[in-house]
């Protein structure tokens, strides 16, 4: 992968480590301030802006969170990038949900921020 793409790339982990650490306030850093956050689930959908996603966030807890990004796909032009991938969200190792993420992000002041968030969350299916 190319240096860049690496680079766009770490910004959603950074993002999603946060979350995992439950320090949603040390996330606002890596988002554009009015970006937003649509979820689609079950034909319906709920958008937020990413500073209320954050609000809503648990910031403590004893249970593990850990969401898994796989074969994610980056697309750079100029000052814009998206990331698409897979994923799956766990709370002590069970899968709560899963789908697909896509991020949005933009260069300003030679830094890459993230713009929008989208996912498609299912829930877990019961085998």
């Amino acid at each position: 992968m190319p240096p860049e793409e690496s680079e766009i790339l770490s910004v959603f982990r950074r993002f999603l480590d946060g979350m995992e650490q439950r320090r949603p306030d040390s996330l606002l850093d890596l988002v554009l301030p009015n970006g937003m956050m649509t979820r689609v689930s079950g034909g319906d959908y709920r958008q937020v802006t990413i500073a209320e996603l954050l609000d809503m966030f648990p910031k403590t807890g004893d249970s593990m969170l850990e969401e898994r990004i796989y074969d994610p796909i980056v697309h750079m032009d100029g000052a814009i990038a998206v990331i698409w991938c897979r994923y799956d969200f766990r709370v002590d190792g069970e899968i709560v949900h899963a789908g697909s993420n896509i991020i949005n992000l933009v260069r300003t002041n030679g830094r890459w921020l993230i713009s929008g968030l989208s996912d498609s969350a299912s829930p877990a299916s019961a085998d």
